[in-house]
């Protein structure tokens, strides 16, 4: 598997990852996490919901201050707050929540479009992202799709979601199937170190780290713009 570096000797760390209100995991020590929902109260009693809060948290953080990112899709991710935390990162950026089958219920925030399933598939919801005029795919858009992918394989139209994005992207996935599982859903998409880790210290591998995960593995995938340049440089 290839694995981009954003954290070497060249392209140096994630610095916009662990400012502000999260601090750096220590091995051996549970970090402290903070909500996405800046209004405050308890997050609904889903399983692991503060870690991956956190998570999305730090790749917004990241993508918004070094990837220069300004667009977002929300795809059905499973806990709130997400669309406050893009546009507490990145006031001028857009957020569209995806709501696939299955994912019903969940809110989307002020100033966000909604697409929802209407019994549609996967494959039909990309296709009316695609024409909805919602989303400029010539340039750079984050997909967050971190709900749990299906036991016998990644969502539907991940290959068509990479061929659709001409001015680069990412995505980020989450799930608690096996390693190999996820690393597979990442596909096309090219890994962003540490590629596939536990949600609680992403983006640290998880033999960087002793403490005890959550048994969720995530990872963020990135594609290259097809026209000539990058979209940013790496700091």
């Amino acid at each position: 598997m290839i694995v981009t570096n954003v954290r070497g000797p060249k392209t140096g760390p994630l610095r916009a990852v662990f400012r502000g209100r999260e601090p750096v995991p220590v091995p051996g020590r549970r970090p402290r996490v903070v909500g996405l929902d800046p209004r405050g109260g308890e997050p609904p009693a889903l399983p692991h919901t503060r870690p991956h809060q956190a998570f999305l948290g730090r790749v917004i953080d990241y993508l918004c201050a070094d990837a220069g990112v300004r667009q977002f899709v929300d795809w059905g991710c499973p806990v709130p707050g997400t669309a406050e935390r893009v546009h507490t990162a990145s006031p001028g950026a857009s957020v569209v929540h995806v709501a696939p089958s299955g994912a019903a219920g969940m809110l989307s925030g002020a100033g966000t479009s909604v697409l929802s399933a209407d019994g549609s598939g996967s494959d039909t919801l990309l296709r009316r992202l695609s024409t909805s005029g919602l989303v400029d795919f010539d340039e750079p858009v984050a997909v967050l799709m971190t709900r749990s992918l299906p036991a016998d394989g990644p969502p539907v139209g991940i290959g068509d979601l990479h061929a659709l994005m001409r001015g680069g992207g990412y995505l980020a996935l989450a799930s608690p199937e096996p390693r190999p599982v996820v690393e597979r859903a990442l596909s096309p998409f090219q890994p962003i170190e540490p590629g596939v880790a536990d949600i609680e210290w992403w983006p640290y591998p998880d033999e960087d780290v002793s403490g005890q995960g959550t048994g969720i593995l995530a990872g963020l995938g990135r594609r290259a713009p097809e026209r000539g340049g990058e979209t940013h440089r790496w700091r």
